[in-house]
């Protein structure tokens, strides 16, 4: 959403319209900034500011990510491989050491592998799954063709936060929310995936980036917390990292 100015160019033709004028400009400068404050453009800005900055944030061309999670007595090993530069993906749940789910992303089409069934991912999903071969595609939703609007502020588990509908190509609706205070991402949430709250930044190579997951899902009996074991940017990698 482009930034509209709510200022409006007046004439001052005495000091007494000077001063009334004055008083309408520091109102109207008030709206302004509200304004842009709850521009969903310049809090996505704020948050790749505070993740580390626009130049740290676009030097990632790659992703290497390994997290882990128990979950009613099972080991569970989230990874994912995200090059944005090929425009690769890879992710893949394991329980107990055995791949159960595994989604591959690559030669512009992408397979989903489930219980030893591989099921062709439709065009209009597979042009999705490209954004997440970002870290951080924020920056470019819009480009991407997703449209964003504000909702105002919502408290999430105490802290107030910005929440940002975003509606993707196909329809399909995801609310972002982002730290008042830090203007970090602190949830998303959509009926496909249920709500991933993010906690526990870190830096990893100048970029700050969350270290723990909590997965609250209406398939899952409990949350599942998740927590970042192995973040790796910039690798060398090869045909069989997606595979």
């Amino acid at each position: 959403m482009k930034i509209k100015s709510l200022l409006v160019s007046v004439l001052l033709t005495s000091a007494f319209y000077g001063d009334l004028f004055a008083k309408d400009s520091s109102s109207i400068n008030g709206i302004e900034q509200l304004a842009l404050e709850n521009d969903p453009e310049i809090i996505i800005a704020n948050y790749i500011k505070a993740v580390g900055g626009k130049e740290k944030v676009e030097s990632i061309k790659n992703a290497s990510m390994t997290g882990e999670a128990s979950f009613m007595g099972q080991s569970i090993t989230i990874k994912t491989v995200a090059d944005s530069e090929n425009e690769r993906l890879l992710q893949s749940t394991s329980v107990g050491g055995n791949v159960m789910q595994q989604t591959v992303l690559k030669n512009g089409k992408a397979q989903i592998m489930a219980m030893g069934q591989v099921q062709e991912v439709p065009d209009e999903m597979t042009t999705l799954l490209k954004t997440q071969t970002f870290v951080f595609p924020e920056p470019r939703y819009q480009e991407m063709g997703y449209a964003l609007s504000y909702e105002g502020t919502e408290e999430i588990e105490g802290e107030s936060t910005h929440k940002i509908k975003i509606s993707a190509p196909n329809g399909m609706i995801t609310f972002e929310y982002y730290s008042v205070a830090s203007s970090l991402k602190v949830r998303t949430s959509s009926d496909a995936t249920g709500d991933v709250t993010y906690s526990d930044y870190q830096e990893v190579d100048g970029v700050k980036f969350p270290m723990t997951l909590k997965i609250k899902n209406p398939m899952l009996p409990e949350a599942l917390v998740t927590k970042m074991t192995s973040v790796k940017f910039n690798q060398s990698l090869t045909e069989a990292d997606f595979q």
